[in-house]
């Protein structure tokens, strides 16, 4: 064989192998690493022991009645395949400032909503639902809000939840609404509007 030809093999050999090192040693892009799925549940007067997985399953028969009252099979699946916030301080005894605190990440006492004010805005700043929304999460609150200030829809209340940095909202957004166990006091007039959506 013709040296030429095979000093030019060798090379075109030696290349290749070159060009294989130089892409074994390029870095490939990481993917950037799965966010997870954020469930948070807050109840209204829920207590500490009041769901399985937060040792209501470990409670014993008490002579007249049998414990635990409640069982929260899905609950507790979801805790055992997520993180349980075992130390937490509820800022308030009522819900309207509770959740108030939640979504603005304050204390009650830097909350604009401080105790059971019907229909007090929540006030315009940072939310947990806008920043995880700035984040790239799609946010979806469900349930009573209660803190949507005053008017007659969606359009008028200054701060709907759609307002406030969540994508979609379902329930109550009259904080009265979710109030008919006090019928004397004149808490609860009219019918119950629940909220499907944005509007």
């Amino acid at each position: 064989m013709n040296e030429k030809l095979k000093g030019a093999r060798r090379r075109a050999a030696l290349g290749w192998l070159v060009i294989g090192w130089l892409a074994a040693l390029t870095p490939v892009p990481a993917q950037p690493a799965p966010r997870p799925n954020i469930i948070f549940i807050l109840c209204d007067d829920l207590g500490y022991g009041d769901v399985g997985v937060f040792f209501q399953n470990a409670r014993a028969r008490v002579d007249d009645r049998a414990e635990p009252w409640m069982r929260t099979p899905n609950i507790d699946a979801l805790a055992a395949a997520g993180v349980e916030m075992r130390q937490h301080y509820c800022p308030a005894p009522v819900c309207a400032p509770s959740r108030a605190s939640l979504l603005l990440g304050v204390t009650q006492g830097h909350a604009n909503v401080r105790n059971n004010q019907f229909d007090k805005a929540l006030e315009n700043n940072h939310t947990l639902a806008s920043v995880l929304k700035a984040a790239g999460y799609r946010t979806a609150a469900i349930g009573k809000w209660g803190l949507q200030g005053q008017g007659t829809n969606p359009a008028a209340w200054p701060a709907f939840p759609t307002k406030r940095g969540f994508d979609y909202f379902f329930g109550y957004a009259r904080h009265k609404d979710g109030h008919e166990h006090y019928p004397k006091e004149g808490l609860y007039d009219g019918p119950k509007e629940v909220w499907d959506g944005n509007t």
